[in-house]
C-alpha cells in the first residue's frame, strides 16, 4: 500500500509554477492515491481472485505467468476489477506495468550485453526485484515532440528525448526529457524506453532502464490540474476526485548504475525492447480491459440519463442507446476472443492474440466519443443550467427541490446526474479522458494501419481465388 509520507521522499515535483516542499500535502494527489491503492486493496479484500500462491510466497495475480486461456482471463478480470475502482478512468495504475513483468522475465536474452554490463541479466535481476517489492512502476516512452518532421539527431535544439550525457565504468548520466509520464509523481519508480521509431542515427536517445522516482537530478513538471478547489465533488464528481497527472520528467545528469541498464545506445534493441520483452503484448490485454470498464461506465450513464429524462420510451433514443450497448458487447467479444485465440510463445508464456486487442484500440476512441456525444445530446441544456450543490442547503433551497424534482428522480439526484454528465463529456478532465483513448496508444492512422497489414484472411484469401481463378 503507498503511503502518502511516501511522497515526501525527496522527490522533486513541480505544480502551477511551484515545487512542492511536501507532495503529501497536495489535496488532489491524495485524492487519487486512493485510487492508486485499489490495487493493493483489492488484494487485502478479494485474496482467493487476487492473488496467488508460488514458492511459499503469495503474489498479486497480474505478476502470474501465463500458461493457459483461463490464466489470461483470470488476468483479465483483476485487471478490470481494478479498473472499476476509478471508473476506467485511470489508465496507469500499477497493474499496467506490472502485467507485462512475467512475460519480461521470460524474454530478457536479447538485450545481450556489452563491455560495462550483461542487460540480460539486469532484466532478470529487475523483473525479480519488482514481482517480490510490488512498488508502483510507472513508466515513460514517449519523447517530446519538438519537431516531428525530423527525426531525434536532426532536431538541434530542444529535448527531443533522454541520452547519456556521460559515461563512465560506474554508469551512464542521462539528461533530457520525456513526456506526459501519466502518475509519474504518485509512483515509486520510473522505467524508462522508448517507442520503435528510432532510426539510424539515434544512438545516442537509444537506452532503456529504471530508477527511483526521487533521484538527484529528476524533476517532475506536472500539467496544470483539472480539480475545481473552490468546489465539492457534487458539482464535480470526477474532477474533483481523482487526476492522472499528466507530467514531463526532466532528467538533468541523473545517475544511472549500469546494474540498472537494459539497452545503451543500440537503436535495434531500443526499438525491440517493448515488443521482444512482452511488455507489449501483456500490457495491451490490461489497457483493453480498462478501456472495456470506462465504456461501460459510460454506458451506464447514457442509459440512466435516458431513464431518468424519461426520454428512453422514444424509438430514436432507444437506438442511440442500442449503438452504445451494441459497441460494449463487441468490445468484450474481441477481449475473449483474445484469449481465446492466444497462444504460447517460445518461452512458455501464454499470450493473448494481439488482433482483437488492437481493433479494439483502434476503434473503442470512436466509441468512447459516441456515448459521450450521446450523453451530450440527452443532457442538452439541462446540462447548463444546474446550481452549485450548496445553493440546495441555501435560502432557495426549497424552490430548488420543487423546480428540478419529478416522479423520476429528486431535485439533488438531478443535480448529481448532470453534473457528473457534464464532467465526463465537456468538462475539461472529460475532454482529457477522451484525448487520452485517442492518442495513448500512439497514432491513431499507424494503428489502424498496423492493424491491416496484421490481419489474417486466408480464409477469405482462398474463396476470393477460388471465385476469381
Amino acid at each position: 500500500m503507498l503511503l502518502a509520507s511516501d511522497l515526501d521522499d525527496g522527490r522533486s515535483v513541480y505544480l502551477n509554477g511551484k515545487k512542492l516542499d511536501s507532495p503529501s500535502k497536495e489535496p488532489i494527489f491524495i485524492k487519487t492515491l486512493s485510487y492508486v491503492n485499489a490495487y493493493y486493496r483489492l488484494q487485502q479484500t478479494h485474496p482467493e481472485t487476487h492473488m496467488y500462491a508460488e514458492d511459499g510466497q503469495q503474489y498479486d495475480v497480474v505478476f502470474k505467468t501465463p500458461h493457459t486461456i483461463q490464466d489470461l482471463t483470470a488476468k483479465r478480470c483483476v485487471y478490470q476489477d481494478i479498473a472499476i475502482q476509478s471508473y476506467g478512468m485511470l489508465g496507469r495504475t500499477p497493474d499496467f506495468i506490472d502485467s507485462g513483468i512475467p512475460a519480461f522475465a521470460a524474454h530478457t536474452k536479447f538485450l545481450g550485453c556489452n563491455k560495462y554490463a550483461n542487460f540480460s541479466s539486469n532484466a532478470d535481476s529487475y523483473c525479480a526485484r519488482i514481482k517480490q517489492s510490488d512498488v508502483f512502476v510507472s513508466h515513460a516512452l514517449q519523447n517530446p515532440q519538438i519537431d516531428r518532421s525530423k527525426e531525434l539527431h536532426e532536431v538541434t535544439k530542444g529535448a527531443t528525448g533522454m541520452k547519456a550525457s556521460k559515461v563512465t565504468n560506474e554508469g551512464i548520466y542521462v539528461s533530457g526529457a520525456k513526456m506526459v509520464n501519466t502518475l509519474a509523481p504518485l509512483s515509486n519508480e520510473l522505467l524508462i524506453f522508448n517507442t520503435p521509431t528510432l532510426a539510424p542515427g539515434d544512438e545516442d536517445y537509444a537506452l532503456a532502464f529504471w530508477l527511483p522516482i526521487n533521484s538527484d537530478g529528476l524533476s517532475i513538471i506536472c500539467r496544470k490540474p483539472f480539480n475545481r478547489p473552490d468546489h465539492s465533488e457534487f458539482d464535480y464528481p470526477l474532477s474533483n476526485a481523482f487526476d492522472e497527472i499528466d507530467a514531463y520528467i526532466i532528467s538533468e545528469d541523473v545517475f544511472i548504475p549500469w546494474s540498472d541498464v537494459f539497452v545503451f545506445q543500440d537503436v535495434e534493441k531500443s526499438n525491440q525492447f517493448f515488443t521482444e520483452s512482452g511488455l507489449f503484448q501483456h500490457t495491451t490485454l490490461q489497457d483493453q480491459a480498462r478501456g472495456s470498464v470506462k465504456l461501460e461506465f459510460v454506458t451506464s450513464l447514457a442509459i440512466e440519463l435516458a431513464q431518468r429524462l424519461g426520454v428512453d420510451k422514444y424509438l430514436n433514443v432507444q437506438e442511440m442507446l442500442g449503438n452504445l450497448t451494441a459497441n460494449l458487447e463487441l468490445v468484450r467479444g474481441a477481449l475473449v476472443n483474445s484469449e481465446l485465440t492466444g497462444s504460447m510463445d517460445d518461452r512458455g508464456v501464454f499470450g493473448p492474440n494481439l488482433q482483437p486487442l488492437l481493433a479494439i484500440r483502434a476503434q473503442l476512441p470512436k466509441m468512447y466519443e459516441l456515448a459521450l456525444t450521446t450523453i451530450q445530446k440527452l443532457g442538452a441544456g439541462s446540462m447548463m443550467g444546474v446550481p452549485d450543490g450548496r445553493d440546495f442547503d441555501g435560502k432557495l433551497g426549497h424552490v430548488l427541490d420543487e423546480m428540478m424534482s419529478s416522479t423520476l428522480m429528486s431535485a439533488e439526484y438531478r443535480a448529481k446526474l448532470l453534473n457528473l454528465s457534464w464532467d465526463v463529456s465537456g468538462e475539461s478532465f472529460g475532454q482529457r479522458q477522451l484525448m487520452y483513448e485517442y492518442y495513448h496508444g500512439g497514432d491513431p492512422v499507424r494503428i489502424r494501419a498496423q492493424h491491416y497489414h496484421s490481419e489474417d484472411l486466408h480464409i477469405g484469401d482462398a474463396m476470393l481465388k477460388r471465385i476469381l481463378k
